[in-house]
């Protein structure tokens, strides 16, 4: 019965038809939106900026572009089944979201299953463009989880510090984020020792538990991948028991604005985190344009998921004016190796992995005037911070 309904699901999906010429075309964007408004708003409000920009541009191949914001219900079996239902029902040209890696990574099974394209925003997942990467599973915006952890233990290590601790949560992506960044300082600092590590379920964690063993492990730099609230549970703990004066932090989640703005002047200093610095320090004359824009509309500064799925949107438009078709086949054929104009500049999507090249600013925290910023901030580019080519093909090829 299981491989009757399969063969049925196969055949309707190989009838249909995209969209002609002139006719509005409809994208879902299937996004873990039951995460909270400090998350999925700044995704809708990416992908509606780029929405307006391009259909203001005249659409693509005389087509007006529209997005269809639609929650995944923080669910694989229940994202899987409304997904199942959006492709028999709307027949889309592709989907796209911004999701938890373990739906990220059931929506990619499910388009190589299916050979329907998946331009997914967020980048939750490496294994999901690598391991398990196949030809219908392309990201609309980059660095990977490697890069960034490559660029933070780059800086991490010219502190020079050799005895580590780490928290980190109990699923796919604490885990790909910790073994990436242990790969990386061991590569840059060979003596490295990892004295203490702690797992912790979102929502759950035992700060003062795990504060104390830390200092009593003897740790002399502490490495997180913890978000909202509990990374800022942590912060004042540690603060309070005097942690965060004794050791060095590297943490990805640390700058962006939104947890910025929890802490206030509570933010400990020298902490070397990726910033989102669309505003403050903009790389080209589209960036800075997008952050004001973008600023003035919403009344706050870009998020780290806003940029994800603005220039996602740009990505799917440019590939589709390339394909010059809005079938399936010739628009995952023209995300291979694309080149295009984004506010990062010339942008590539890499033919090795289908993963954009563009690049990322990092620096450490300071206090100025009461507010968490940052000092000896630079910008960096994307494509020095991916693993060689033989890695990517041998881990591809499993």
């Amino acid at each position: 019965m299981i491989r009757k309904c399969f063969f049925v699901f196969s055949l309707l999906l190989a009838s249909t038809f995209p969209a002609a010429a002139g006719e509005p075309i409809v994208i879902p964007d299937i996004s873990s939106y039951t995460l909270g408004a400090s998350f999925s708003a700044p995704v809708k409000r990416g992908f509606e900026m780029a929405q307006e920009e391009i259909n203001a541009a005249g659409g693509v191949l005389g087509s007006h572009i529209y997005f269809d914001h639609i929650d995944d219900t923080g669910s694989p079996g229940a994202a899987i089944t409304r997904l199942q239902q959006i492709v028999l029902e709307e027949k889309p040209i592709l989907f796209t979201g911004c999701n938890l890696a373990n739906i990220e990574l059931a929506f990619s099974s499910f388009a190589k299953q299916h050979k329907i394209l998946q331009v997914s925003a967020c980048l939750n997942s490496d294994s999901a463009m690598w391991g398990k990467g196949h030809d219908y599973m392309f990201r609309g915006f980059g660095p990977m989880i490697y890069g960034i952890n490559m660029a933070m233990a780059e800086s991490a290590a010219r502190k020079g510090k050799l005895k580590w601790a780490a928290v980190n949560y109990n699923y796919a992506w604490g885990q790909e984020n910790l073994a990436a960044f242990k790969e990386s300082i061991s590569r840059f600092l060979p003596n490295v020792r990892w004295v203490e590590e702690h797992w912790v379920p979102i929502g759950k964690i035992d700060s003062g538990s795990i504060i104390n063993a830390i200092i009593e492990s003897g740790a002399d730099a502490v490495y997180t991948s913890l978000a909202g609230s509990d990374l800022s549970q942590f912060f004042r703990e540690a603060k309070k028991r005097g942690l965060t004066e004794k050791v060095l932090i590297v943490g990805d989640n640390i700058g962006r604005p939104e947890f910025r703005e929890i802490m206030k002047d509570e933010m400990p200093q020298g902490i070397i985190t990726i910033a989102v610095l669309p505003y403050e320090y903009p790389i080209t004359k589209k960036m800075k344009v997008f952050a004001q824009k973008y600023q003035k509309k919403y009344k706050q500064k870009v998020r780290y998921t806003a940029l994800s799925s603005y220039m996602t949107a740009k990505t799917i438009a440019a590939a589709i004016t390339k394909a010059g078709s809005f079938y399936t086949e010739d628009i995952a054929a023209a995300l291979k190796g694309l080149q295009f104009d984004s506010i990062y500049g010339r942008t590539t999507v890499r033919a090795i992995d289908n993963v954009p090249d563009n690049g990322l600013w990092i620096g450490e925290t300071i206090n100025k005037d009461g507010k968490p910023t940052f000092t000896n901030v630079r910008y960096i580019q994307g494509k020095r911070y991916f693993p060689s080519d033989e890695y990517i093909k041998k881990l591809r090829r499993k």
